[in-house]
C-alpha cells in the first residue's frame, strides 16, 4: 500500500487550504483505497494501492501549490482503515510520517520512505524514486499560469492549432509555451516514477516481481494527451 500524507506549507501564517485541496483531489478522481481526508490541523492523508494513482495525486497536489508531500510505502494493518484513512495503522503510515517531515526540507517537497526495517534494496528503490520526483516536482512548481493554460488547452483540443485558436494566440506561441513548460519531459518520466515506486513496494513487502502491484505498473502510466503531440 501507499500512504500519502500532505501538509500545508506556512500553515500558521496563511489561510486554511485543506478544503480546496480535498476538492481538487476529488475532481481529479484519483483511485483510492481510502479517500483523502483531513487528519489533523492542515494535514491531508489518503491510502492508495497503485503507483499511477500516487503519481496522479502528487501531480494534482503540486499544481495546487503550498504543500509538502510524503509517500509511505509498505504494509498496512488489515481493515484498520475501514472507517477512513485517519484510522489506518501499520508500517506504511509510519513511513509516510517520516516522509512528510523529510519533505519539509526538500526543494521539490516530495519525499518517499519505506519502513526502517525494510532493508537496503527497498531503501534504494525509494531513494531513486524520490530523486526522480525531485526533478519532476521542480518542473511542475516552476510552471507559470500562462504555460498551464497552454498545456490544458492542448490536452482538451484535437490539435495544437485548435488550442491556439481557443486561446487566441498563434500556434507558434502555443508550441513555445509547451516547450517552456517542459511538459514532454515531465510526462516522459511517468513510467520511471511508477516502476521505481512499485519496486520500492515489492522490496519493502517481499512481493515477487510478478506479484500484485508491481505486475500492474504501466497499465495507465502514461496517458495519451494533446500536449504530447
Amino acid at each position: 500500500m501507499y500512504v500519502l500524507t500532505i501538509d500545508q506549507r506556512h500553515s500558521r501564517t496563511s489561510r486554511d487550504r485543506v478544503p480546496r485541496l480535498l476538492e481538487v483531489l476529488a475532481e481529479a478522481d484519483v483511485p483510492c483505497v481510502a479517500a483523502f481526508e483531513r487528519t489533523a490541523g492542515d494535514e491531508v492523508q489518503g491510502l492508495l494501492d497503485e503507483p499511477a494513482a500516487v503519481r496522479a495525486a502528487l501531480l494534482t497536489t503540486l499544481r495546487d501549490g503550498d504543500w509538502h508531500c510524503g509517500v509511505g510505502v509498505g504494509e498496512v494493518d488489515d481493515d484498520s482503515f475501514a472507517t477512513g484513512t485517519r484510522a489506518g495503522r501499520g508500517p506504511a503510515y509510519l513511513a509516510a510520517r517520516e516522509a512528510v517531515e523529510a519533505a519539509k526540507s526538500m526543494t521539490g517537497s516530495v519525499a518517499v520512505r519505506v519502513p526502517g526495517d525494510s532493508g537496503e534494496e527497498a531503501t534504494a528503490w525509494a531513494a531513486d524514486c524520490e530523486a526522480v520526483w525531485t526533478l519532476v516536482a521542480g518542473l511542475v512548481l516552476e510552471r507559470t499560469e500562462a504555460q498551464w493554460r497552454a498545456v490544458d488547452a492542448v490536452d482538451r483540443s484535437p490539435t495544437q492549432a485548435a488550442a491556439a485558436e481557443e486561446l487566441g494566440i498563434t500556434p507558434t506561441s502555443v508550441a513555445g509555451a509547451l516547450r517552456l513548460a517542459h511538459i514532454r519531459q515531465e510526462r516522459a518520466a511517468y513510467p520511471a516514477l511508477d516502476r521505481l515506486l512499485a519496486g520500492a513496494h515489492a522490496a519493502a513487502t517481499g512481493a515477487g516481481p510478478g506479484d500484485g502491484i508491481r505486475a500492474r505498473v504501466g497499465s495507465d502510466a502514461t496517458p495519451g494527451t494533446g500536449a504530447d503531440r
